[in-house]
């Protein structure tokens, strides 16, 4: 998928609301609720250009998502007033060479969670993140270690420019601190990922190869 934000903006690639609830007995027949069978978005190969800040773009209260096996280049991913929402095993390329509207410029664009309204059960695991010029992986609002609340960070490679290190901004005795690996792992984020430096254009490209030719 490219060029699909071409005369409008703020929104990505795929663009998914959820401002309406339904009450169904899709889930468990006989018992009516506001939970609903999950969607699935796998094995595409999106550009983020043109006017497109996210590939994939899960806006306005969007829930129950899995995200897997995608090939993303010039964006991350987007939470915003969502929740029950998985990641994995996504390729996220040059995240930071688009658009840096609403701080967009990175792998993992977490915005408002509120707990008990939005932000919980949300998962980033085993994703490749692969930055061009800059060190900082994720945006979290409201990052703040005196009381997490953030989405289950885990087994993910993360790959920055040569010469740098890795940045993970959150609120450290109420001032905004910006973290290395070492020092985010330690409050339990981010368990066995690892950060390297950012491998050749032809790399990317092989590892995308196997990615979406050989997983199912």
């Amino acid at each position: 998928m490219f060029n699909t934000v071409r005369e409008t903006s703020d929104h990505g690639a795929i663009n998914t609301w959820d401002r309406q609830p339904y009450l169904s007995d899709a889930v468990q027949s006989g018992l009516p609720s506001l939970w609903q069978h999950g969607s699935y978005i796998h094995h595409n190969t999106i550009f983020n250009n043109y006017n497109a800040l996210w590939p994939i773009d899960h806006d306005d209260g969007s829930c129950f998502y899995e995200d897997s096996y995608n090939f993303l280049m010039y964006g991350g991913k987007k939470n915003y007033l969502g929740h029950s929402k998985k990641d994995h095993h996504q390729m996220y390329v040059y995240s930071d060479a688009g658009r840096d509207d609403f701080g967009c410029n990175t792998c993992l664009d977490y915005y408002a969670p509120r707990q008990g309204y939005s932000g919980w059960n949300e998962v980033y695991i085993e994703n490749t993140c692969i930055l061009y010029k800059n060190p900082v992986p994720y945006r979290i609002d409201d990052c703040d270690t005196a009381d997490l609340f953030v989405p289950y960070l885990a087994n993910n490679k993360i790959y920055i420019p040569n010469g740098t290190e890795a940045i993970f901004t959150c609120n450290v005795n109420g001032i905004s601190t910006k973290l290395n690996l070492q020092q985010w792992q330690s409050y339990g984020l981010d368990i066995n990922t690892t950060v390297q430096v950012t491998p050749d254009v032809q790399t990317i490209i092989k590892w995308g190869r196997e990615m979406l030719q050989n997983t199912i």
